[in-house]
């Protein structure tokens, strides 16, 4: 019986040994790679409003979306208003410019807290999908509820623009209109920040006017009214005026197709 017990032991022992002469011909880690992952999906009513992106170089002004409560994942967020002011009536053709939006600097309140800024539209694609948009705006005609109700032959000029892309990668940005894109009254929507395929997702603005050159004007005592140059109003001398404010309606519409220069 004593013998058997020495015999277990010793096997015992000779298992450890073994165990332990594998471990020492074993490699050693010093280096291992794991796996990481993040999904990603379209924005949706439940992921909360979208915020207006102030194009820059620009004051810090807060810019409410221009439908609230706008959400993605493909909308237009900000759109231009135009408003040319009052002025003397003319039996010669004229051209007269915007007057500049005015905007609420950030933390404030208060007209008198408000600055001139560039007009400007935007888009905010959050599809994920990189399959484009188009967007257009038409141009109802500038019309009053006097005798003379209609400004026969008036035209709005949109001069000059200038992209503004909030992604990392340039190519991946949209294109503007034309420069000198004529708005005819009920002659159609013309399209004025495009995206084909591969383009446009994030955030894209589509710019009017010079904010330095707004600035300027605001700083000088002299002005009455800062103008935003870039945007300009067409009237005949032709045409009969009254005297009395005419209106009209800019449509601006968003397609999931890119447009026919795309």
């Amino acid at each position: 019986m004593k013998f058997i017990r020495l015999a277990t032991i010793a096997a015992l022992s000779t298992t450890i040994l073994a165990g332990g002469a594998v471990s020492a011909f074993a490699e050693e880690a010093r280096e291992v790679t794991t796996d990481g992952q993040v999904e990603f999906r379209p924005a949706g009513e439940e992921d909360g409003e979208l915020e207006v992106i102030n194009p820059e170089p620009g004051p810090d002004v807060e810019i409410e979306p221009e439908i609230p409560g706008t959400t993605g994942p493909l909308s237009i967020v900000k759109a231009a208003t135009m408003d040319f002011g009052s002025q003397v009536i003319s039996n010669q053709d004229k051209w007269y410019n915007m007057v500049a939006e005015m905007q609420q600097l950030a933390g404030t309140e208060g007209d008198e807290n408000k600055v001139p800024y560039v007009s400007f539209a935007q888009v905010q694609d959050l599809r994920g999908t990189n399959e484009g948009w188009d967007l257009q705006v038409s141009l109802d005609d500038f019309t009053s509820n006097t005798q003379n109700d209609t400004l026969t032959g008036a035209n709005v000029t949109l001069i000059g623009s200038r992209v503004q892309y909030e992604g990392n990668t340039p190519e991946n940005a949209p294109t503007a209109h034309e420069d000198g894109l004529v708005l005819i009254p009920n002659e159609g929507a013309r399209s004025v920040l495009t995206a084909a395929e591969g383009q446009g997702a994030g955030a894209s603005s589509v710019v009017w006017g010079d904010q330095a050159d707004l600035n300027a004007q605001f700083a000088d005592e002299s002005v009455e009214t800062v103008e935003n140059k870039a945007i300009e109003l067409f009237v005949p001398g032709s045409t009969s005026k009254d005297a009395t404010t005419y209106t009209s309606t800019l449509t601006w519409e968003l397609t999931s197709t890119p447009g026919a220069d795309a």
